[in-house]
Formats: C-alpha cells, sequence, structure tokens
C-alpha cells in the first residue's frame, strides 16, 4: 500500500475520526475498516481533489490577506518590515479584495530630516526623505527645485491611509541659536507630500512626531514649515496626532485642518498662473495695435505682481505666501472683469472686424 507525507499527517487520528472524514467527504455511509485502509481511502480522495480558494468565505479569505498583507518585522534583516505581496498577482479579484488590506490596514513610516543654519550666514539646507523599514532608497534633496521634490514619493505613500510621519529639524551652528534657522525645504517636502498630485492622495489618518531643537524656535516659525498638512483633503482632528511642538501651534493647525478653508490653496497658484496668460495675451494685443490706456497699464503691473509672488524659492509656503496670491489673484480678476477692460476688448473686436471688412 502506497504511503507518503498526507499517509502521515492522517495518521494522526483515530479510526472512528477517519471514517467521518472519509463520510463527509463522499456523503455516504462507511464500513468499518481498520485504520490503514481509511487512511488510503483518503489520500485516494485528496488525488482527484481541487483546492479553490475563491469558493473560500469572504471572511477565511480576509483573514488569509491579512495574515499575509500586514507589515512585520523581517527575520532577516532588523531594519525592514515585510508582508507577502504575490497573492496581489494572483488574479484580479484576488487584487481586488486584497489591496485594500495592504494600504488601508497598515501604517507607513516617513522620517523627514532636515539640517539647516542660521539665517545670515553661509545657507545649509540639506534635506533627507526615508521611507523607514520600507525597501526604498533614502532621498536626499540639497537645494532641490520644488519639481523634483514631487516626484520623491513612492506609489506606496501615495496609497496609504495611514502614516506615521516624523520630522527632525537640527540647526547646524548651535552657538548661534538666537538666531532664527532657515527651514524653507523642510517646508516645501511637507507642501509636496500634503497637496501635490504625487503625494499622500489618500491618507485620513496621520501621526506627526516633531523632533530636535524646537524649543528655541518661535511659534510662528513652527507654524510656517507645517502649515501644508493643514491642506490634507480626507484627514480629520480626531486622526491628526501631533507631538513635540508647543500646543499653541499645535491648536492653531487643528483650527485650520477642522476649518478646510486651506485645502483651496492647492489651486490657488494654478488659477492665478491661468488668470496671467489670460491678462498677458490681452496686454501683448494691445502692444501689438498700438493701444494705450491705464488700465492696461494697471495690469500689466498686476502680472509682474502676480509673477512675483508664483515663485517658491526663497519663501515659505504659508498662511503670509497664500495670502499674497490670494491677493494678486482678487486685483487681477477685479482688472479683467471690470468695465473698462470690457470696453477695451470690444475696441479690439470692432478694429478686427473692420480690418476684415477692409480686406474684402
Amino acid at each position: 500500500m502506497r504511503r507518503g507525507i498526507i499517509d502521515i499527517w492522517y495518521d494522526r487520528y483515530s479510526a472512528k475520526l477517519l471514517r467521518k472524514f472519509i463520510e463527509a467527504r463522499t456523503g455516504k455511509c462507511s464500513p468499518s475498516l481498520e485504520k490503514l485502509c481509511f487512511v488510503q481511502q483518503l489520500v485516494d480522495l485528496d488525488a482527484n481533489w481541487t483546492f479553490r480558494f475563491l469558493d473560500l468565505p469572504p471572511e477565511i479569505r480576509n483573514l488569509i490577506y491579512g495574515h499575509l498583507l500586514r507589515l512585520r518585522d523581517s527575520r532577516w534583516r532588523a531594519d525592514r518590515i515585510v508582508c507577502s505581496t504575490a497573492v496581489l498577482s494572483t488574479c484580479k479579484q484576488i487584487h481586488a479584495e486584497a489591496t485594500g488590506i495592504l494600504y488601508v490596514e497598515n501604517i507607513f513610516d516617513i522620517v523627514v530630516r532636515s539640517m539647516t543654519n542660521p539665517a545670515g550666514q553661509t545657507p545649509v539646507n540639506r534635506t533627507t526623505v526615508s521611507f523607514t523599514k520600507l525597501a526604498i532608497d533614502q532621498v536626499q534633496l540639497c537645494d532641490a527645485p520644488k519639481s523634483d521634490i514631487d516626484d520623491i514619493w513612492p506609489t506606496v505613500i501615495r496609497k496609504a491611509e495611514s502614516i506615521r510621519l516624523v520630522v527632525r529639524l537640527d540647526v547646524a551652528d548651535c552657538s548661534a541659536a538666537l538666531v532664527i534657522p532657515d527651514f524653507k525645504q523642510a517646508n516645501k517636502v511637507l507642501h509636496s507630500f500634503a497637496s501635490s498630485r504625487n503625494g499622500a492622495a489618500n491618507l485620513k489618518r496621520l501621526q506627526l512626531v516633531i523632533k530636535g531643537e524646537t524649543e528655541s524656535m518661535p511659534d510662528s516659525l513652527l507654524h510656517s514649515i507645517f502649515y501644508p498638512l493643514t491642506q490634507l483633503a480626507k484627514i480629520t482632528i480626531a486622526d491628526f496626532a501631533v507631538q513635540g511642538i508647543p500646543d499653541t501651534v499645535t491648536a492653531e493647525l487643528q483650527r485650520l485642518l477642522r476649518s478646510g478653508d486651506t485645502r483651496r490653496h492647492a489651486d490657488l497658484r494654478r488659477t492665478l498662473m491661468d488668470q496671467n496668460t489670460r491678462a498677458t495675451r490681452i496686454v501683448d494685443r494691445a502692444r501689438d495695435v498700438g493701444c494705450k490706456d491705464d488700465v492696461l497699464e494697471r495690469l500689466a503691473r498686476h502680472i509682474q505682481r502676480a509673477v512675483k509672488r508664483c515663485e517658491t524659492e526663497g519663501v515659505f509656503l504659508d498662511a503670509a505666501y497664500y495670502a499674497k496670491l490670494s491677493r494678486s489673484l482678487r486685483l487681477t480678476r477685479a482688472c479683467l472683469d471690470g468695465e473698462a477692460m470690457r470696453t477695451i476688448i470690444a475696441g479690439f473686436r470692432e478694429r478686427k472686424d473692420r480690418m476684415v471688412v477692409g480686406k474684402g
């Protein structure tokens, strides 16, 4: 009689229990036989049996997905956390069922460390972004433009719903502690994280831990650095935990997050640039036809001011920055939509019509 691994496994059970196994598998009553006969029958039944994972109840499938996809410490590397994502490649149905567990039930860690020096000294801006214990290289940013910062976020961060964000602020020259340091690059990293198209678009729960020499920093500086986090679209106060900064700063960030007013800022710069493009076309058209008017001169000044205010180099992307953008947008729109501008545009159209008639 052939025996194998499955035979040995069945050998652990009594003949009475093996008989029940056979009756449950076949739906028929089984005669009393020796234990080895029951084992052989079960082995023969197993030879023609196919396991269909999707036939399992959804509750059991979810338990299996959770076991495979919840992050756990690696047995081989202490600096890594792992999960078994191969199950996501099995088929479309399993991918659809299991993906949510990976991104919803895990907490992913990001560490942003920014080292700068007090303002007025030779600029030192070194910011690193590390995706702790994930098999992703850390990113070093040395005066990187904002467009480069927007490209550092991996897919897992864009899809994650829970993130623990550790921000460490270090001052290179501690002897000049009385001078306010410059952490504009850290501010831009947080802005990219919160509101860029590649940032944490699906984030619903954020644990913010702030470390470093924050005791000597004024509240206004801390508020400017962390202001971009108030633009997170799906975060509620209950899911926004902050450690390491004064309660007054935390309360103000939470107030802005609760109001939702800052979430409009994500499109404010783009809207102003679009209005600027429209205004520039009108001014260029007026110059081409030799038209001069005080309204056009005022519009040209608004354009120059808006271009300057849209620049992100050397500024914090904070409440003051967006207030200037908002004011510039309001003035440009008022000039474009005013009665005097409508008269000028109507004059353009009349001049164009006369030129068409003259050519005819």
